[in-house]
């Protein structure tokens, strides 16, 4: 896999790297998001004992520390480093281990990954004390450069990043690294036309490794049947399979992200879909929310939280639900391209219109780091009642600058140019969350504009915007 983007994230790893004495980054971020890559990529050219913990006994994860810190001993990168001390064959316990590698960053910067942290401390409950002893005994004269990574984004955040954990304190940076945004999921599947891209994104988001999984010389609907329906494919399964590694009850969490993922949005009607009562479905809730499934939605301008929308922002898990559940029967017996030809047919355009909404907010948050452009504070969507028409109204795009400015803006997912009764829908709608403030109007499309649609945005002093502009 080619390694783009985390460029932010790089000149993190490499500033503190360059910075004297003790520094403990750490990294984390769900799984199959990149982070190994990212660590990977920064350690290159660098002396380094990377080693990655196993869900397995502390012994077997004792003897593969030892062979990583070996490997490194008999590599003879040290330097002008003077290796006295050769490590044992296996290290009598993890605090010997650790004080060897302490040993070996005393005269000269050395980089110490641990992949995986949550698999080693869980295997020795021990290991994060040991750690912070030897931290604090050592990093007064210590170059070592501490790298713990993990996929458990609970454990991460609670027990080496909270303040109960012994490593409270201790760490010098936290990085999380997030999927990607549009543009560097392009990157990822060049050769493609931006339309496939928008439904590509739809269907694996900003994760790399679903985005690996896709075939750019294949059409979307090849590519739906062959690496996402296909019941051997590995987006098929995964899924369940992070579930499973996540969560203690996964049953439950499922029948909570197939409701939202068939429309429902209020806590109630998730409850009652799910057949959960409201209070757990509450934490349940919570809990997929922090491993970045679900989001908990306010609409920009008047949020209210009798407003609040849950919806499913993980891309996969947003398609699975919505179609494979419907569809399994015929999947199971191998019907896997009559089934991706249908959902073409007859569901992606609609499935792929959010999606179109959140290319749009980003190409905006991208647009607004020019200097003629104002910066953005916030960006999201308002719902809420329209009292002129009497009935429930949407903007696609809402977002506050800090000079005032509020920006309305709505995308089209269509086959057919946008019309001018778009853009007068756009103007009204606007005025019903403005108030006083300047206003910057924005038509996006896919498919272009009309004659009359132009005349009618030149007057208005309307930007439009195509996806060809966009991307």
């Amino acid at each position: 896999m080619k390694f783009v983007g985390r460029q932010r994230e790089l000149d993190t790893l490499e500033r503190l790297y360059g910075a004297p004495g003790f520094q403990m980054p750490v990294v984390y971020g769900r799984r199959r998001v990149g982070k190994t890559s990212l660590i990977n990529q920064f350690v290159e050219g660098k002396r380094a004992i990377f080693f990655s913990a196993r869900e397995s006994t502390a012994k077997e994860n004792l003897v593969a520390l030892s062979k990583a810190i070996a490997e490194f001993a008999e590599s003879g990168n040290f330097g002008s480093f003077e290796l006295t001390d050769k490590p044992v064959a296996v290290f009598p316990a993890f605090e010997d281990a650790f004080s060897y590698v302490f040993s070996l960053a005393s005269q000269q910067r050395l980089v110490f990954v641990i992949d995986e942290y949550p698999y080693l401390a869980q295997s020795d409950k021990s290991v994060s004390s040991v750690l912070q002893h030897l931290i604090d005994k050592n990093r007064e004269a210590s170059n070592l450069f501490l790298i713990l990574c993990g996929s458990s984004m609970s454990f991460m955040e609670h027990q080496v990043l909270g303040y109960k954990s012994p490593l409270y304190g201790r760490r010098t940076a936290q990085i999380k690294v997030e999927p990607f945004g549009f543009r560097e999921a392009c990157q990822l599947l060049s050769g493609a036309s931006v339309e496939d891209n928008v439904a590509w994104y739809g269907i694996a988001g900003g994760v790399p490794l679903y985005l690996e999984q896709f075939d750019t010389g294949l059409s979307v609907e090849q590519n739906i049947a062959q690496n996402v329906l296909g019941i051997d494919s590995f987006l098929f399964g995964e899924p369940d399979a992070f579930l499973q590694q996540e969560m203690r009850e996964p049953a439950k969490y499922k029948a909570i992200i197939q409701t939202i993922a068939g429309g429902e949005g209020k806590l109630t009607n998730i409850a009652d879909g799910a057949g959960i009562e409201r209070t757990a479905a509450t934490s349940y809730l919570k809990s997929l929310i922090e491993l970045g499934i679900i989001r908990r939605e306010e609409p920009m301008v008047d949020a209210s939280r009798k407003k609040v929308r849950y919806v499913v922002s993980d891309p996969l898990f947003r398609f699975w639900y919505r179609f494979v559940p419907q569809y399994l029967t015929p999947l199971q017996v191998g019907r896997e391209r009559e089934v991706a030809q249908l959902i073409v047919r007859e569901h992606l355009a609609t499935y792929t219109g959010p999606v179109f909404e959140e290319v749009c907010r980003q190409w905006l948050l991208e647009e607004s780091m020019r200097d003629d452009v104002p910066f953005i504070l916030n960006v999201g969507r308002w719902w809420g009642t329209d009292p002129v028409r009497k009935a429930q109204a949407e903007i696609d795009v809402v977002a506050q600058c800090d000079d005032g400015t509020l920006i309305c803006g709505e995308c089209k997912w269509q086959s057919k140019p946008v019309g001018d009764d778009v853009l007068r829908t756009l103007q009204h709608r606007a005025s019903l969350i403005q108030h006083g403030q300047p206003l910057q109007l924005l038509l996006f499309s896919k498919a272009g504009f009309t004659e009359e649609c132009r005349a009618e945005a030149q007057k208005a002093g309307c930007r439009l915007v195509t996806l060809e502009d966009m991307w």
